[in-house]
């Protein structure tokens, strides 16, 4: 054999290992994909068990507040759900509450603004003694909102914070 044969060989058998190798990774990631397809059903089924369990209890929970029926370790559950409701009723009272204090502040601070605003005097400009030409005065611009001076080219009122534009 000579050695041009040898290493066609040698070729050709690493050629058979490496598609041996692919065909081996092929059927693996094949049966792979067909445990994820199964793995999805179950998971669909156990979603379906749970809203079933779910419903169940609704149902069992609505039975027990009417007093259709009657059972001892079904009004442990009750209790525990009407106690949490009545939690849940007392936090969203602390939202409003905690809302209505929003914008008491934010009335109380309108207030403020319209209050100073109105006790604002202009400034009087001094009379000049000769007329001399006047220098270049800068525009001053207001906030549109609350009437603030704003310096320069402010993008957000420092008083109030509306947006200039």
């Amino acid at each position: 054999m000579s050695f041009l044969d040898k290493v066609t060989k040698a070729v050709g058998d690493v050629v058979d290992k490496g598609k041996k190798d692919v065909d081996q990774f092929m059927k693996i990631q094949k049966i792979n994909g067909e445990i994820g397809g199964i793995e999805t059903k179950i998971a669909g089924f156990k979603a379906q068990i749970a809203q079933a369990k779910a419903e169940a209890g609704s149902k069992a929970i609505e039975l027990l507040r009417a007093g259709t029926i009657a059972s001892p370790e079904l009004q442990a559950f009750l209790e525990q759900i009407t106690g949490s409701e009545r939690q849940i009723a007392e936090e969203e009272a602390n939202i409003a509450a905690k809302k209505a204090d929003i914008e008491k502040i934010k009335a109380e601070h309108e207030a403020e603004h319209v209050a100073a605003a109105a006790t604002e005097t202009p400034a009087v400009p001094p009379v000049a003694a000769s007329p001399t030409p006047a220098a270049p005065v800068a525009s001053a611009r207001s906030c549109s909102a609350c009437g603030a001076s704003l310096a320069g080219a402010a993008a957000f009122c420092p008083q109030c914070g509306a947006r200039q534009g």
